[in-house]
């Protein structure tokens, strides 16, 4: 899981500085596709006696949904805000919201006192990170644009903590995490198919091919295959603490991006937020000593 926010978060820093001159859909749909096909592939080469029923595919079309909700949320908000704020609003939102998520749909009853305070923390922190971009006090000026892309965060955020519980009841009924890779993405590529400009296909990969397959593979691909195994191994809500470590590793990398001012303000939220995720898990491996 360590693995994987340093790959994703440096992707991410990469694809914002590229989205503000080239086309969003594109990179997207070519990277899904490439996933979606790589996946199958794979998927197809394994034996596996899970039985897709009613209440397997009804997942399955979820999943689909809010993987396409998620995704697109992301990328388009690190186009229009800054992404070290993007990233810490999406996690803050996902610790909070998986507690209950968890509890209401794998009925596991009240989670522990601790996840609950420690996810309320992580959400009054992802709400100051709001207010730094709202008062002008992130790396990247504030304006309408921002505040769009910091509503697809929250929307983003939210479709997260989603994923992560759907993705682990399948895990529940004997699906494999191939299985789940090569299944999960139909829906994203059928809205990308809706939103891209058909005609802007070919000239956008003959100009910026390298820079599409670059995003693909530290955003997507190998993001996905490190995660798949993290949301099989531990619990959901240990699965977000995680990631909620991710804003801080953003943050540095956006030293790497000239177009972003470094903020203090940022800086500080993302301390707090990875300050309370360790601490977190720190609980929860002395619950299970």
């Amino acid at each position: 899981m360590a693995l994987y926010v340093v790959v994703s978060a440096a992707g991410e820093v990469y694809a914002a500085s590229y989205f503000q001159q080239a086309d969003v859909f594109v990179a997207l749909l070519l990277s899904f596709a490439a996933v979606c096909l790589t996946f199958n592939l794979l998927a197809g080469h394994e034996e596996n006696n899970a039985r897709v029923t009613k209440s397997s595919l009804l997942i399955f079309v979820s999943l689909n949904l809010v993987t396409a909700i998620s995704w697109i949320g992301l990328f388009i908000g690190l186009k229009y805000a800054e992404p070290a704020i993007v990233v810490a609003f999406m996690v803050a939102l996902g610790p909070a919201a998986t507690v209950w998520l968890n509890a209401l749909i794998r009925r596991q009853g009240v989670p522990p006192g601790s996840d609950i305070v420690v996810s309320v923390l992580i959400a009054a922190t992802g709400s100051y990170m709001v207010w730094i971009s709202a008062s002008g006090n992130a790396g990247v000026e504030w304006g309408a644009r921002s505040s769009f892309g910091l509503f697809l965060a929250i929307v983003a955020g939210l479709s997260l903590a989603l994923t992560n519980i759907l993705i682990k009841l399948l895990f529940d009924r004997g699906f494999s995490g191939r299985q789940v890779l090569a299944h999960r993405f139909y829906g994203v590529i059928l809205l990308l198919l809706g939103l891209v400009d058909h005609f802007s296909i070919v000239p956008e990969i003959s100009r910026h091919w390298f820079a599409i397959a670059a995003i693909g593979l530290s955003t997507i691909i190998v993001p996905l295959l490190l995660i798949q195994e993290g949301i099989r191994r531990i619990e959901p809500v240990t699965v977000n603490m995680v990631l909620s470590m991710a804003p801080i590793i953003t943050f540095l990398f956006q030293f790497f991006d000239s177009r972003i001012v470094p903020s203090s303000h940022t800086f500080v939220g993302n301390v707090l937020i990875t300050a309370l995720a360790v601490g977190n898990i720190y609980l929860q491996y002395r619950r299970s000593a």
